[in-house]
């Protein structure tokens, strides 16, 4: 090989390993931002005054997937977070494509709103993915990691 080619080469893995090192570095900065945001999520205990409503909307999430949880109910009241952290009100401990803290629903105006928290599966309202908070009703499918669930009275 000629003595350029080799120059280009060497420049060429140079700038692969730079590009490298700048992934990881965005990847660590990435994952410390969305475990400050869990455990901020996590602390929570208390639904925030503001959004809580007095009107009495009797909803539940009702899984449909996967087969072993199937039927299982849960009842909507205030905010409630769903993921694989031991602080979630709906726990997802099996699901491997969920995050620790995942999503959350809470009450606004006596409705019930949905939002992901950063999640890297996404949450999923009726098969379209979540891009903002969006309204939940009565026979809306979610869907959070593996688990879909059903909104229902």
């Amino acid at each position: 090989m000629s003595h350029g080619l080799l120059e280009i080469l060497r420049y060429f893995l140079l700038g692969l390993l730079w590009l490298f090192f700048l992934y990881a570095i965005r990847v660590a900065f990435v994952e410390v931002r969305r475990a400050k945001l869990e455990a901020e999520v996590v602390g929570k205990n208390t639904p925030s005054p503001a959004i809580v409503s007095d009107k009495k909307v009797d909803l539940n999430l009702k899984v449909l997937e996967p087969a072993g949880r199937k039927g299982m109910l849960f009842p909507l009241g205030g905010e409630i977070t769903i993921g694989r952290a031991a602080g979630c009100a709906i726990l997802l401990e099996d699901d491997n494509f969920a995050s620790a803290v995942h999503a959350r629903i809470y009450q606004a105006n006596g409705e019930f709103w949905i939002e992901d928290l950063g999640s890297r599966n996404g949450t999923f309202v009726n098969s379209l993915p979540l891009e903002e908070p969006t309204r939940l009703r009565r026979g809306d499918s979610v869907r959070v990691g593996s688990t879909v669930l059903e909104v229902s009275r």
